[in-house]
């Protein structure tokens, strides 16, 4: 008997079954390891991914997202959906890479690579949510468990609020010059510095595992409006109201509580107007709040807030200061659309706002911030008009396919998924919280355990009370969008799209608002080829990121440690070579320079002689090269001359130091302090009239700077007591402005008040 010979077609249909069950036998991995990093992520520090503090962060994501591409190319069963809103993302990503390559030796070189890396690390967040979370079920408990990192921080910021931060200003009261010194700090007594130590210490707001309470306020303001919105829109349609109203009222109460604490007006702002959405277009499907769910809502606010009031979470100043907080944001916006001005094409390069922000800073504002409290003018003002035009399509295309969102079926289990993988979502969040903690002891964070003590048992306990929900409820998309506006408000006026502990949010919140709006889009089987393609290219941005970034950086911290050790014991050449060698394993990074110039600075003063001069030589123009934007390192230089000049007595180290002192000038030019420093070392040259015109403008300056800590009147001028007769003596014993109004007077007569007005 003859056998028959399977067609082609037939033979096909076969391969991609079996392919298609091999890709769903690993699914719950992935899941699970999507879910571990999205919980991970706001437990780790965000606020310095341009230092580096995300590395071991970032590094998982390559990791996981190459053994998906790797394993699902192998097996053929990768099937990928995609939209408007992914390529849009994939555009947007390639302009912010190529805006980074372009401007990557602009500023600092290191901090450019780890931004440019840090957002890659969004968008491989952003497609791994899209690619693995699919049915209607895994997107619920992927936001339910996220809900509970929500609550769990706010625990963690309640056992600052109410533990951590008294007992801390306890142990400052019983002993203030210890713990000053134990923080390495100079602060005497009625110090600016002393001042600003305690005003953040006597701040009451919580900040978690932040480090600013804007940002938390962030992370917590869309989880607290999907606590509220998917409570009250399952309410008629789920059958254990009773249970959903306990787990959805006590993650609201919970997130809410720490929320008000936080004190932040734009978050709040951002919350009212998500609510205010919730109202209007929830009622197009789902129960229709009436007037008792009005009544119920602002009553529990009503308590909330004189409950906070009660505990000193909210006070008048908070509402005061509203005006001025408004007034400082329009001054930074003023100064980066000059700088966008400047640089339209490809921004100042990522990572670099901070120091090329003071360029354009404005006398009277109040801070050199480290972006422009505007995500959309923070992408505009780093990456161009390129890439800033490519996130508002992100945007665009966003609200288009969620304008064309199909109404769900009200069957809630007709969407059931396989019970595997949301096994695997939440064993994911579960094992995200102590991965979190090794992620930071990668990159030398040591976490607070009050996370894992604290916030961990409650988080696990609201993370199982959605699950009812997970099985058989509803997940309306107008939460998701609401959450999403809600954010996009919020860091309209605070920044932080950046911060991964925000931003990955926010790209959650959107792939998962696609993924549940529309089951239906096309997911379509991958080629072969292609999907090895796309193997290729992950695999080799992995690569890419652990060579240029990863094992760099990993290097330089073990032996910058190793050389502070050495510093710390004097054994100062070993400390010279493993700074050389630790400038060698990061060859992007500026830090091993300016310790090494540093070093060599103080060997020079000890033994003047021509060698150790061209070494010291060597070593500063290095820091200079990996800091070109930088005022402080142009400062330092010029600091490093005046004492060598002052210690050697060599005119051409005092030119020097006025070449420092004009370079740092000229990169921040409304700096009171600078233009007073670059009058000082001029005064000592014997060019006078060069010394008067900077005094004034320092003067100038100072008149229009309103902030007390920055004024002259309460710094000095850096110098050191001369050694030689014919050196000009060191200034006397006054403040800067008292000094300057000597010098624009052209240095006649006794110093005193009256000479500085």
């Amino acid at each position: 008997m003859s056998k028959r010979r399977r067609t082609p077609t037939q033979t096909s249909h076969v391969t991609n079954a079996v392919s298609r069950d091999a890709g769903e036998r690993l699914r719950p991995l992935w899941l699970g390891g999507v879910v571990a990093l999205l919980v991970a992520t706001p437990l780790l520090p965000s606020e310095a991914a341009a230092a580096g503090l995300g590395n071991s962060w970032l590094m998982a994501w390559f990791l996981l997202a190459t053994a998906f591409a790797v394993t699902s190319a192998v097996q053929g069963s990768l099937r990928m959906c995609h939209g408007k809103t992914d390529i849009a993302v994939l555009i947007f990503v390639a302009l912010h890479t190529i805006s980074a390559l372009v401007l990557a030796d602009a500023g600092q070189p290191r901090q450019t690579l780890n931004m440019l890396w840090t957002w890659v690390g969004f968008g491989i967040a952003y497609f791994s949510v899209r690619q693995v979370v699919r049915t209607p079920e895994e997107s619920r408990g992927l936001i339910a468990v996220m809900m509970a990192v929500a609550v769990c921080l706010s625990m963690h910021g309640y056992h600052q609020y109410f533990y951590s931060t008294p007992e801390a200003r306890r142990q400052y009261e019983a002993d203030r010059d210890g713990t000053l010194a134990r923080a390495g700090l100079d602060a005497p007594q009625d110090s600016i510095a002393r001042e600003q130590f305690e005003n953040r210490l006597y701040s009451t707001e919580p900040m978690a595992t932040f480090t600013l309470a804007n940002s938390l306020a962030g992370f917590l303001a869309p989880w607290l409006l999907c606590a509220v919105g998917i409570g009250a829109l399952n309410w008629s349609m789920f059958r254990s109201r009773v249970w959903l109203g306990l787990v959805a009222g006590l993650s609201s109460v919970l997130i809410a509580g720490c929320f008000i604490l936080t004190k932040s007006r734009t978050a709040t702002l951002a919350v009212l107007i998500g609510f205010s959405v919730l109202a209007v277009y929830g009622r197009r499907s789902g129960w229709r709040p009436g007037w008792k769910f009005a009544v119920t809502l602002a009553g529990a606010l009503f308590i909330t807030v004189i409950l906070a009031i009660f505990v000193g979470g909210i006070d008048v100043q908070v509402l005061t200061e509203s005006s001025m907080s408004l007034l400082y944001r329009v001054q930074y916006w003023r100064a980066s659309f000059a700088m966008i001005a400047d640089s339209p094409w490809f921004g100042c390069g990522p990572g670099n706002f901070q120091e090329t922000y003071t360029a354009y800073k404005l006398p009277e504002a109040s801070e050199t911030i480290a972006d422009p409290h505007n995500f959309l003018i923070e992408i505009w003002s780093t990456s161009g008009t390129p890439a800033m035009l490519a996130f508002l399509g992100v945007l665009a295309c966003f609200a288009f396919e969620m304008l064309r969102e199909e109404k769900v079926t009200s069957n809630p289990h007709s969407d059931s998924g396989d019970s595997a993988c949301i096994r695997a979502i939440y064993w994911g969040a579960f094992l995200g919280v102590p991965f979190a903690f090794i992620l930071g002891l990668a990159v030398n964070y040591v976490p607070d355990f009050a996370v894992l003590i604290v916030g961990l048992p409650v988080a696990v306990v609201v993370a199982v009370g959605w699950l009812p929900w997970v099985r058989n409820g509803q997940l309306p998309t107008i939460v998701l969008i609401t959450a999403a506006i809600a954010l996009l408000v919020n860091l309209s006026a605070a920044g932080g799209i950046s911060f991964a502990g925000v931003s990955v949010t926010f790209w959650l919140i959107v792939a998962t608002a696609i993924n549940h709006s529309n089951r239906e889009q096309m997911r379509a089987a991958v080629s072969k080829r292609t999907a090895m393609t796309i193997a290729i290219v992950i695999s080799a941005l992995t690569v890419l990121y652990w060579y240029s970034t990863f094992v760099p950086t990993a290097n330089l911290a073990t032996r910058m440690a190793q050389a502070r050790d050495a510093q710390s014991k004097g054994r100062l050449d070993e400390a010279d070579e493993l700074l050389l060698s630790a400038a060698a394993a990061d060859s992007y990074s500026v830090e091993p320079w300016q310790v090494l110039a540093q070093l060599r600075f103080r060997v020079w003063l000890e033994h003047p002689d021509a060698n150790h001069e061209t070494a010291f030589v060597e070593a500063a123009h290095e820091a200079l090269a990996h800091s070109r934007r930088s005022r402080g390192a142009q400062q330092a230089y010029g600091d490093w001359y005046l004492q060598a000049y002052r210690t050697m007595n060599e005119r051409r180290f005092l030119e020097e130091a006025i070449v420092g002192y004009r370079s740092a000038v000229r990169l921040y030019p409304n700096y009171n302090y600078g233009h007073a420093q670059l009058s000082w070392a001029l005064h000592l040259a014997g060019r006078a009239t060069e010394s008067q015109s900077e005094a004034a403008e320092a003067l100038r300056l100072d008149e229009l700077n309103p902030h007390r800590e920055q004024k002259l009147n309460e710094q000095n001028i850096f110098d050191l007591p001369r050694r030689f007769g014919s050196q000009i003596p060191h200034p006397p014993d006054v403040n800067a402005e008292q000094l300057m109004g000597w010098l624009r007077t052209g240095a006649n007569g006794p110093i005193d008040n009256e000479t500085s007005r």
